[in-house]
């Protein structure tokens, strides 16, 4: 059975919050944060690329440092560089990174996409029946993130 040190566990969560506060407000900010605490049970939240100022504790995805991910397996690196890609416009092949993916990745990517786009905050005119608008009704996002 694998037990996690509960210090190392209660950083994890310190950084996931952080992380989130930082990306807060920025859609592909949000959902590339996302794809790293949700990717593999937080596995790429240790890394280089998670940078933490010692002058005041702001955490913050350095997408610069991605090259830094050698000892990743071929998955994580490219979720990493998915992440990097979503957040900051970081060019990367999608036919050589998106067929590497196994299917909870590729969920976890699908969420991303539709979060960085804003779908769930998209809305549609409503109308009665005949036709006359009667107002907006929120859609939910195209590809809610998963629940586990």
């Amino acid at each position: 059975m694998n037990t996690i040190d509960p210090d190392r566990a209660a950083e994890l969560a310190r950084r996931v919050v952080a992380l989130r506060t930082w990306a807060r407000g920025l859609y592909t900010c949000e959902a590339g944060v996302e794809l790293l605490i949700r990717a593999w049970g937080g596995r790429l939240l240790t890394g280089p690329w998670i940078v933490t100022d010692p002058a005041d504790g702001t955490v913050w995805f350095d997408t610069r440092k991605v090259s830094e991910a050698g000892y990743l397996s071929g998955g994580e690196r490219r979720m990493l560089e998915l992440a990097a890609s979503i957040t900051a416009d970081r060019p990367i092949h999608l036919g050589d990174t998106l067929s590497g993916l196994e299917r909870h990745a590729t969920e976890l990517v699908l969420a991303a996409v539709a979060h960085a786009a804003g779908t769930h905050e998209h809305s549609e005119m409503t109308f009665d029946v005949d036709g006359r608008p009667t107002g907006f009704e929120r859609l939910t996002s195209l590809h809610p993130w998963p629940h586990s």
